[in-house]
């Protein structure tokens, strides 16, 4: 069944409600008593908008050696990072454009024209406004391009991303984000290695001719392998990594693990941009929560197989994987676009279901976790998995490169790879992004907070896997007195690289991470 039959049956019921009797309609449970108050919380978000050379496909029987792809993206990945707010929450963005071309930002969770678009922000520029989380749901966001001039292309090319709101009425569950997208690229032909690193080919687009269906920003990304007697491998690395953890050699953490008869929320988004999503698990069925009436989040529909969501779209899909395998072994589910083209494209992830550890509450893989109910902040996670070379002119540390980036080290504010030195009139503090960073508040840096004197200069290195920042302020807001980013090329500490800064007044300095501002340190200087 699909949104719009949904929609349309349930504003029939609503119009005869209506026509009977307004107190029949209460009697029916048309209107939801948990209508949304005001929280007063302002949830602050700040997303980055630039270019960027990402692996939208792995190493595969599909793709050998895997496909490079010039993206546009925010905040450095494709999707872009969930933003999780509460029913009630004022959302307050801001849109820092750090590419060579304009972007802006298109928010479906927003119900006026002044809080759902940014309007063109031109390179260099920034733009901050709010909008009001009305309705519970989860919702689509991208990049419009310049006053909608490019949309197509910019959501081709990784714009996109969702906002969930939870409602007042939510029950637990453990909640993962899942978005489609459809790359057209004139690198991929068909099946078989790619031709050099992509570009957006408008003549497939037009024509409807996508090459890769992108899950969290790769094709198969979550899908290791098919076939029981004549095997294709997806994902190479990942079905190396699924052997090992079979032989109790590895774990599980790139996978989406879950316990057999836990409930299971999934934000599962169609970035489209063109095609629609016939989402389907196999071996699972499924409830839908969408806001077809509005001010009623509720089960929409129930125990069905397949569920359509258009382009543009996402819907709140509820399940209950029933068992794992036979004696104590995984039971392996799988989630589908169930068009078939888009299977093969890579619209597919496994889901394992563990009688045992370590199918915990927490153990998403990275950049699929929500911020649950009640969280002080939206969020921002992220998947910063993907190799990239920033505005293809830079060379980039990447997690699985021994490449670096090297700048002028002696001042104040550039970004470096290994070492920093002093700047000199003091001494250097080393300081650490820790592993894992994204996920953490007060302990992402290490020391927190971090001593220092008059003269002496802070270094931060990044020992995490995905880029970060470090900007002086508080509530995700920047007060302009340091920050490793736009001051730095490329725009984010990457793996491996440092940031420095000299401080020459005493005094207790608050900092962040722009792309995930629940990271928190600082800095007192004596």
């Amino acid at each position: 069944m699909n949104k719009p039959v949904i929609a349309g049956i349930a504003a029939a019921v609503l119009i005869a409600g209506l026509i009977l009797a307004p107190t029949l309609g209460l009697k029916l449970g048309l209107f939801d008593q948990a209508t949304a108050q005001t929280t007063g919380k302002t949830k602050h978000v700040t997303l980055i908008a630039s270019e960027k050379v990402v692996q939208v496909a792995p190493d595969s029987d599909l793709h050998p050696g895997g496909v490079m792809y010039n993206a546009m993206v925010f905040n450095g990945s494709i999707p872009a990072p969930v933003i999780a707010v509460d029913q009630g929450d004022k959302v307050e963005v801001t849109l820092k454009n750090e590419g060579k071309v304009i972007h802006s930002l298109d928010f479906h969770a927003a119900i006026t024209t002044t809080g759902a678009n940014s309007g063109p922000v031109k390179a260099g520029e920034s733009k901050t406004w709010s909008f009001d989380a009305v309705n519970a749901g989860a919702f689509f966001y991208h990049c419009s391009g310049d006053g909608l001039n490019g949309v197509w292309e910019h959501i081709a090319n990784g714009m996109y991303g969702a906002v969930v709101i939870h409602p007042i009425n939510e029950k637990p569950a453990k909640e993962f984000y899942v978005v489609f997208g459809q790359i057209y690229s004139n690198n991929v032909n068909g099946l078989g290695a790619a031709n050099g690193t992509g570009s957006f080919d408008m003549g497939k687009f037009m024509q409807k001719q996508n090459d890769l269906v992108l899950t969290n920003g790769m094709a198969h990304k979550y899908a290791p392998a098919i076939g029981g007697v004549a095997k294709i491998v997806l994902n190479k690395p990942l079905n190396d990594k699924l052997t090992a953890a079979l032989a109790g050699k590895g774990d599980l953490k790139d996978f989406f693990v879950v316990h057999p008869g836990e409930q299971t929320r999934w934000y599962i988004v169609n970035a489209g941009p063109n095609d629609y999503l016939a989402f389907h698990f196999i071996g699972a069925q499924m409830d839908v929560r969408d806001g077809s009436i509005i001010n009623r989040y509720g089960t929409q529909d129930k125990n069905d197989e397949t569920w359509t969501i258009p382009p543009g779209s996402a819907s709140v899909i509820e399940a209950v994987f029933p068992a794992g395998g036979p004696n104590g072994s995984p039971g392996v589910y799988v989630g589908v676009d169930h068009e078939m083209t888009d299977v093969v494209k890579g619209a597919a992830f496994a889901v394992i279901a563990l009688d045992a550890e370590p199918a915990m509450a927490h153990d998403q893989p990275e950049g699929t976790a929500v911020p649950p109910r009640g969280s002080e902040s939206a969020g921002m996670s992220m998947n910063m998995t993907q190799t990239s070379q920033a505005n293809s002119n830079e060379t980039l540390t990447s997690p699985t490169t021994n490449n670096t980036s090297s700048t002028n080290s002696t001042s104040t504010g550039n970004q470096t790879s290994g070492n920093t030195t002093s700047t000199g009139g003091g001494s250097t503090v080393k300081a650490s992004i820790v592993s894992g960073a994204s996920t953490k508040s007060n302990d992402a840096f290490s020391p927190n907070p971090i001593q220092a004197k008059v003269g002496d200069t802070v270094t931060w290195t990044n020992n995490d896997s995905q880029p970060h920042t470090v900007t002086s302020g508080t509530d995700g807001k920047a007060d302009g007195k340091f920050n490793s980013s736009p001051d730095t090329t490329p725009p984010f500490i990457n793996a491996g690289q440092t940031f420095s800064h000299k401080f020459t007044e005493a005094g207790d300095y608050p900092y962040f991470c722009e792309l995930h501002p629940n990271m928190v340190g600082k800095v007192s200087v004596s």
